[in-house]
């Protein structure tokens, strides 16, 4: 008899840690990441790339993402534990005094670890901050003159405030600082 209760408390305690690490799935795209300031700033590490004069020319850029996809998993009451791998391509448009123009396409795909603390967990309100580190590797090319280089450095993300709303599919919302974008958001699905 006491083997049989030791196995349904067993089986009882699984369910139990089952239902509180559910695993979510989650696609976002942000916008004003530290990638695309650095560019912005002339401060990215590959900018001189994008440098074929001496003179100062006149930029337009052009944006996409960081597009994300990750996977956490509820760790306990209070933890999310996971990983994000975000995408994002800056093209730099450079004019310069004589009416010449190139162009530069900047290329960084990220891969982060990622951690969450939730402060509100409701049933279908999440509030919660949370901080990503890992890598990024940074592609930069001239397509007039070929001239290309890359980089890897070390990625960040600190997100103040983080929302999701509803239980099983749901939206998120984050504002924070680093390669994910200052306001990134999404859709989630959350596994049982």
């Amino acid at each position: 008899m006491r083997k049989v209760l030791f196995f349904i408390a067993i089986a009882l305690l699984g369910q139990y840690v089952k239902a509180q690490s559910q695993t979510e799935y989650h696609i976002g795209i942000g916008t004003g990441s530290v990638q695309e300031l650095a560019v912005r700033n002339a401060t990215h590490p590959l900018f001189n790339v994008a440098s074929i004069k001496n003179e100062t020319p006149t930029y337009a850029y052009s944006v996409a993402g960081p597009v994300r996809i990750g996977i956490k998993k509820h760790e306990g009451k209070h933890f999310l534990l996971g990983a994000d791998f975000n995408y994002s391509n800056v093209e730099l448009m450079s004019t310069y005094a004589d009416a010449t123009s190139h162009f530069t396409n900047f290329v960084n795909y990220t891969l982060m670890a990622s951690t969450q603390y939730k402060f509100i967990d409701k049933p279908n309100l999440t509030l919660y901050s949370g901080i990503d580190f890992g890598v990024s590797f940074s592609t930069a090319k001239n397509q007039d003159n070929g001239r290309k280089n890359q980089d890897l450095t070390a990625a960040f993300q600190v997100d103040f405030l983080g929302a999701r709303y509803g239980s099983k599919y749901g939206l998120f919302a984050e504002l924070g600082y680093g390669f994910n974008g200052f306001v990134n958001g999404g859709l989630f699905c959350r596994l049982d």
